[in-house]
């Protein structure tokens, strides 16, 4: 396995992201590796294909309750809507989701018009 040290800069919209530092390369034998990463952020793609507005920190924009974004339809909860926290807030937040998703699909749409 290759690995490097990164030190977090800022970007030019002030996101922080990862550079590498220069000559600490290091190479470990392995057979395996798991990788158990902090959550850094929604990747992009999704958003900029569906046209999802982000809050202030880059995750989804959706109100706590309805889980609702600005596209009809879609949802977001968890890390992708708050940012990064606790994994009981990531579950409790999904259930939510979820129970808005089922209101959607089966016309209770009320709340999304």
């Amino acid at each position: 396995m290759h690995t490097v040290s990164v030190e977090w800069v800022r970007d030019e919209q002030g996101r922080l992201i990862p550079r590498e530092v220069p000559g600490t390369g290091k190479i470990f034998p392995t057979r395996l590796v798991l990788l158990a990463m902090g959550f850094t952020g929604p990747e992009d793609t999704l958003f900029e294909r569906l046209g999802i507005q982000r809050d202030e920190r880059s995750n989804a924009r959706a109100e706590y309750g309805s889980f609702a974004t600005n596209v009809k339809g879609v949802f977001a909860a968890g890390d992708m809507r708050r940012g990064q926290s606790l994994v009981i807030w990531a579950i409790n937040e999904g259930r939510g989701a979820a129970r808005e998703c089922d209101r959607y699909l089966t016309g209770q749409r009320h709340r999304y018009e």
